[in-house]
Parts: structure tokens; C-alpha cells; sequence
């Protein structure tokens, strides 16, 4: 049970670590370098980000669950800051965080 429970800490660090190195920067995103993202900015590189993956082949199997641009722009400035970008990448990693969790909990009861 124990080497179960390491290994599965272990396996779940690397896919962390892997999802993280995956998450794009505020800089792909602010394209004229002013410290702020608009949307045009935004869905811009989301739609060269998503073109990118199709072409390499890659699966885009979370492209309906992209955030929009109203659920990072949470003061709803118009313009996403760079802080509004690091919490919603924050709260991202939680949330997948707490996903394998519960999957890795339910591998262990079966």
C-alpha cells in the first residue's frame, strides 16, 4: 500500500510538473508588450495557440472548456493585468491538482 501511495505521488508530481511547462506565459499573450492582455490580444493567440496544436496533430480535447476572456478579466477593466492572469493559472492548477487527487483517492479504494 505504501510503494501504491509513492508511486502514485510520485507519477502525479511529473504530470503536474508536465501540465505546468504546457500553460502558456502572460507574455505569449500580451503581444504588443504593454503589461496588459486585451481581448483582441487574447483570443488571438488563443486561436494561433489552438492552430498550432491541430497542426502538430495534438488532441484538442479541453479547446470547449478554454476560459473566455470575462473569466479571467475578473474586474471586468477590459484588459487582463498580469495578476488577473496568475490567479486564474493559480486557481487552473488547483482545481487539476485536486481532480488527480480524487482520482488517485478512488484508484486506492478499488
Amino acid at each position: 500500500m505504501k510503494r501504491f501511495t509513492i508511486a502514485s505521488l510520485l507519477i502525479g508530481s511529473s504530470l503536474m510538473a508536465a501540465m505546468g511547462a504546457n500553460m502558456p506565459s502572460f507574455n505569449d499573450f500580451d503581444t504588443n508588450k504593454d503589461g496588459k492582455i486585451t481581448q483582441q490580444e487574447f483570443e488571438s493567440t488563443q486561436q494561433a495557440r489552438m492552430q498550432q496544436k491541430a497542426e502538430s496533430g495534438k488532441m484538442m480535447k479541453n479547446a470547449v472548456n478554454a476560459p473566455a476572456f470575462s473569466d479571467i478579466d475578473t474586474n471586468g477593466d477590459g484588459a487582463i493585468s498580469k495578476d488577473e492572469f496568475a490567479n486564474h493559472q493559480k486557481n487552473n492548477m488547483m482545481n487539476k491538482r485536486s481532480q488527480m487527487g480524487q482520482g488517485m483517492r478512488q484508484g486506492q479504494n478499488n
